[in-house]
């Protein structure tokens, strides 16, 4: 038994004949391979390198054998086919190289031992080998078209915006009315003068709505008017924005409770405080009186002062009399206790009342002659509420009381001061009240002017005939009338005649 190495078959004795065979030197100028004339129709073929080995046939399957290393060295008696072994060609291009020790990396392209001989492939001697240029290669164009890629991008841009544009939706359906049925019942109130965001952030506190951020924005494209002060019945737990709106302004809240306190007019501040106690047992007659020294209760009239008079006969020693309005009001149950809000009430309205006097009736010459406040204003106001005893007689009486003041030789003489001063109902006066130096008693000949406070409560009609006085020179009134009227003189002769009619029919 022989190797391959000393003993070959006759075809295979001539190495020579195994060779490829170079083919004619191909012209630069046309195109003689495949390659080359794929490559022409997309442009000039590159001219192709005189170093370059001639590509030859295609090495078949049979006749490639793995490359060996070194000699061969096969085990005895083992016949090998007629085989012959050629170097590897050089490398197409350039190999990788380190650029700090200057030889190129194990693993990147080259020999892992550079002392083993290069390798050699063994081939079927009857057929030369084809050598594949890497330039030889084409791109070949896309097969599909830029519509169709444009097509094929919008098509998952749309399926992206659609996902996405499901989850927002669905997480808006969420919060705008959140799964599942509503829950419990919710009791809710609007305190006065609760803003649009106060009203929402309790609403989401309390459970009713699910985001209290989209609910306001909602509310502000679909709200009609404000939200109503009060108690609200209709809300429950996990409501729609919508449900729950149409509880707000469409149910509303549940209608107060009220009961009904009337101050009839003419009254002195203490008997005021005595009715309000005894319409109302839960309006503390103890608190009533130490609210009266409250901020609040005070009106913007000028020449109004600021605390009690001194000596003065109230006995609540405020200094608020005659600024409480004498009216019908409408108490919530549930401020059944809330003295200090009945009080503030009646001192709002007594300042309202006289404003729109103002606004209406206007000031008379004589107010401004005479350079009176609106206090002083009030003060003769209630002067003639205690004085009139019909609607006929109040622009007189007013007349009158302002015709003394001018004239300054006639102090006021009104009975009603002396009952003030006094402390008393007019029928129990006597001498020495007549003549009390209190500056309140204006039947002391000695005392000119007004009395220093209001002597009472005056009303709406004795407020504008305050305001605006009935022509006339009277100078006297005294009662002749069963009715009440009076009869009003320019001089004592005729007060004298009307005050023995008086006398006569039981009135004086």
């Amino acid at each position: 038994m022989t190797t391959s190495d000393d003993n070959t078959s006759e075809d295979n004795s001539d190495p020579s004949a195994n060779a490829p065979t170079p083919g004619p030197s191909p012209d630069a100028s046309e195109p003689t391979s495949g390659v080359d004339k794929l490559l022409s129709r997309f442009g000039p073929v590159p001219e192709r390198a005189t170093d370059r080995p001639t590509p030859g046939p295609r090495p078949t399957a049979t006749t490639l054998s793995r490359p060996a290393r070194g000699p061969q060295n096969h085990p005895a008696g083992e016949q090998r086919g007629s085989t012959a072994t050629m170097a590897a060609p050089a490398p197409l291009f350039d190999e990788p190289h380190d650029d700090v020790f200057g030889e190129a990396p194990i693993g990147m392209g080259t020999w892992t031992d550079p002392n083993d001989p290069p390798p050699s492939v063994s081939i079927d001697t009857g057929e030369p080998i084809e050598i594949i240029d890497r330039r030889d290669w084409v791109r070949m164009p896309r097969r599909t078209g830029p519509v169709f890629r444009f097509l094929v991008v919008g098509f998952v841009v749309f399926l992206g915006v659609f996902a996405v544009y499901g989850r927002v939706t669905t997480w808006w359906d969420d919060q705008y009315d959140p799964p599942g049925e509503p829950g419990d019942s919710v009791e809710f109130t609007i305190p006065s003068g609760a803003t649009a965001n106060d009203v929402t952030q309790q609403l989401f506190a309390d459970g009713v709505i699910a985001n209290p951020t989209l609910f306001r924005y909602w509310v502000s494209d679909n709200q009609e008017g404000d939200f109503l002060a009060g108690d609200y019945t209709c809300l429950q737990e996990n409501m729609s924005f919508e449900e729950a709106l149409d509880c707000l302004q469409g149910v509303g809240p549940v209608p107060p409770k009220f009961f009904s306190i009337t101050i009839p007019e003419g009254l002195r501040l203490e008997e005021i405080i005595d009715v309000l106690n005894a319409e109302n047992p839960s309006f503390a007659k103890a608190d009533l009186e130490k609210n009266l020294d409250a901020a609040l209760v005070s009106v913007g009239l000028s020449g109004t002062p600021d605390g009690p008079i001194p000596g003065s006969p109230d006995p609540t020693g405020s200094g608020k009399e005659g600024l409480l309005f004498p009216a019908t009001y409408q108490i919530d149950e549930k401020k059944e206790s809330d003295t200090l809000d009945i009080l503030r009430r009646m001192a709002d309205t007594m300042e309202l009342k006289f404003t729109e006097a103002v606004d209406d009736e206007g000031r008379a010459p004589i107010i401004e002659q005479l350079e009176l406040t609106d206090y002083e204003v009030l003060t003769i106001a209630s002067l003639i509420e205690e004085e009139y005893l019909i609607d006929e007689d109040l622009g007189r009486i007013s007349r009158v009381i302002y015709n003394r003041l001018e004239n300054g030789r006639f102090s006021l003489g009104i009975d009603a001061t002396s009952c003030y001063a006094a402390q008393k109902p007019c029928a129990d006066l006597n001498v020495e009240d007549l003549e009390s130096e209190s500056p309140w008693n204006t039947r002391n000949l000695q005392n000119y002017g007004l009395p220093p406070t209001p002597i009472a409560a005056p009303g709406e009609k004795a407020i504008r005939a305050a305001l605006n006085p009935e022509p006339g020179e009277w100078l006297f009134y005294v009662r002749t009338e069963e009715d009440g009227g009076h009869t009003f003189a320019t001089t004592d002769a005729e007060f004298q005649a009307a005050k023995n009619i008086c006398i006569e029919r039981g009135y004086c």
